[in-house]
């Protein structure tokens, strides 16, 4: 396949769903464009057609091949992800798991020439034993505390297995680390957004991000021409959690792992079902990504993450004048 003609994207609700479909409609204008959620976004472009399909429903991988087949679409991209774990578990594990299941039968049905999947560095998990690097062939070790983490690597894991039973489709897996930028909201910028900052006390661990127009435009080169295979999409530049909330001018909180953990764990369960080191553990230890092959593959970033970290800042600050 040279060039696609039809592209879909599941999770057009999602960051990299929604912004994905903006690039493509500005950068290849004659592509014809599919999208599919369960709910219709306010403002959809006219030249994209919508079609609502829930991943979670049983019958979904049918449906799903029966638009695909009948729109002959080149590619799909899987973006429907959670952007911030919920409480709700299961229906966490039957959107992120079960409903990747789907998708992956519903291209095996209707002969989609290559699939792309949105994946994430977190993935290999916080761990003191884990090397400065991590290159795409390190063991995705996750965290225990992190369902939504958990959700993904089985997901990988079942992709690796149709991958292997169906050569004829293309498949790229791209995990981008935590991204940040004036537009991209979750979990992880909230956190970052807040003035006073907590830190576990002895812990300093160097931090890495991308930003959100270098991410999409790694999602836009895979989806766009060949690129088979799993790819870290990080940025240039590593940096110790300390200087970059230094950089924002943030308050730091040194709180001991057991005192945080406590504070914390009501609050965590609330807001995304999980126990705090499901996601402090991530500020404790390295977890660090090597970008090499991204790199090479989508070209070089345009922001280092120290670059990314002072964009984001910068887009809060600046809210404070609108």
């Amino acid at each position: 396949m040279s060039a696609p003609g039809v592209v879909a994207v599941t999770g057009l609700g999602s960051f990299i769903g929604r912004r994905l479909v903006d690039r493509l409609l500005e950068g290849s204008p004659k592509l014809q464009i599919l999208a599919l959620d369960h709910r219709r976004p306010f403002r959809l472009d006219s030249r994209v057609r919508f079609h609502r399909i829930d991943l979670t429903e049983p019958t979904a991988d049918g449906r799903l091949a029966e638009i695909l087949s009948r729109a002959r679409v080149d590619v799909l991209v899987h973006a429907a992800f959670r952007k911030t774990p919920t409480p709700d578990l299961e229906m966490d594990h039957e959107l992120e798991t079960i409903g990747s299941l789907h998708v992956m039968n519903a291209c095996a049905a209707a002969k989609v020439k290559r699939l792309v999947v949105a994946s994430s560095t977190t993935l290999y998990g916080p761990l003191p034993d884990n090397p400065n690097f991590l290159t795409e062939s390190h063991p995705l070790r996750g965290h225990p505390d992190a369902h939504s983490v958990k959700d993904r690597i089985e997901m990988e894991g079942l992709l690796a297995d149709w991958r292997e039973r169906h050569p004829d489709t293309e498949v790229t897996v791209l995990r981008p680390c935590w991204m940040m930028g004036p537009d991209q909201w979750d979990h992880v910028n909230r956190f970052f957004a807040l003035p006073v900052v907590p830190m576990l006390l002895g812990y300093d661990p160097l931090m890495q991000f991308v930003h959100e127009q270098d991410c999409i435009h790694a999602f836009e080169r895979a989806t766009l021409s060949a690129h088979p295979g799993v790819f870290n999409i990080v940025a240039r530049g590593v940096l110790p959690l300390s200087t970059i909330l230094r950089l924002a001018g943030k308050r730091i909180l040194p709180l001991p792992a057991p005192v945080l953990y406590q504070m914390a764990y009501y609050p965590s369960q609330g807001q995304t079902g999980d126990a705090p080191a499901g996601f402090y553990d991530y500020l404790r230890y390295l977890w660090v990504a090597d970008g090499a092959r991204g790199w090479e593959a989508f070209g070089e970033p345009l922001y280092s993450s120290k670059e990314a970290w002072i964009s984001f800042v910068s887009a809060r600050r600046m809210r404070r004048y609108r």
